[in-house]
């Protein structure tokens, strides 16, 4: 199933800033080679991270996750000052998302008398548990409340992975099954979660380790030709995502401090 667009940045993109982003980030559209032009938030970023965020868009797009549209573009000199990964004599490779009508869920929760409402709707989201389990699955160590996205009429989106498979900078020896990652949500959010919403959660992470056990992640990651980004290091990330898939129950029940 193919579901990263491919494009080129066309001029015109801007420099986005919101809460101290580390990596250059614009807001600009993006001509996709199916022929859509995408308006878009792009990210020049070292390869680990390219890869990770591709990576988890696939995989959350293909579970039926809420994930912006991946996009791997190239960006010529003289359309953005990208400088991470350089593709030919006068190009660079950057990942971009088609920017989904909603905001931050950090922003919101800093206006005034909104937090009851932002915490409500997250604790009611259908998918709650699943999101649970796909980070404890992809090895998630920055879902924070700058990377979940709050629309006008509820909708939630999932974004920035680029911390994923254990961290921003990852090495084939830190891609073992097991390994025990920070899930920034056991901090921020599960507190907030009663005692019944979070058994229901672990409920419904088990759902995605259903979900996560019929996917043919190799096949899926080929598709996107991810397997061409990573070259010889792609046989490590799909043993890593095939192994942990055991993992997301008892990672999950400890992230929503549920007992096995």
């Amino acid at each position: 199933m193919a579901i990263i667009e491919f494009g080129n940045v066309l001029a015109g993109a801007r420099p986005f800033h919101f809460h101290d982003n580390v990596n250059d980030v614009f807001r600009g559209e993006i001509l996709c080679n199916s022929g859509a032009i995408m308006s878009a938030f792009i990210k020049d970023l070292p390869l680990r991270q390219l890869v990770n965020e591709l990576i988890a868009s696939v995989i959350a797009s293909h579970l039926g996750l809420p994930v912006p549209v991946p996009i791997l573009a190239v960006a010529s000199r003289d359309t953005l000052a990208a400088t991470q990964i350089p593709y030919g004599n006068d190009s660079h490779l950057v990942f971009a998302s088609s920017a989904a009508d909603a905001r931050p869920v950090l922003q919101i929760l800093s206006e005034v008398g909104r937090a009851d409402e932002v915490y409500e709707i997250l604790a009611n989201w259908d998918r709650l548990g699943e999101l649970y389990g796909f980070d404890s699955w992809v090895a998630n160590i920055d879902r924070h409340r700058g990377n979940l996205l709050l629309g006008g009429k509820g909708d939630l989106w999932m974004i920035d992975h680029g911390h994923c498979l254990t961290g921003p900078a990852w090495s084939p020896s830190d891609l073992k099954e097991d390994a025990q990652c920070r899930n920034r949500m056991a901090e921020w959010l599960t507190p907030s979660l009663s005692g019944s919403r979070r058994v229901r959660a672990a409920e419904e992470a088990m759902q995605l380790k259903s979900s996560a056990e019929d996917t043919d992640v190799e096949e899926l990651l080929s598709q996107n030709r991810i397997d061409a980004l990573l070259k010889g290091e792609f046989k490590n990330v799909v043993s890593f995502l095939e192994g942990r898939v055991d993992y997301i129950e008892p990672f999950s029940r400890k992230a929503l401090g549920v007992l096995v």
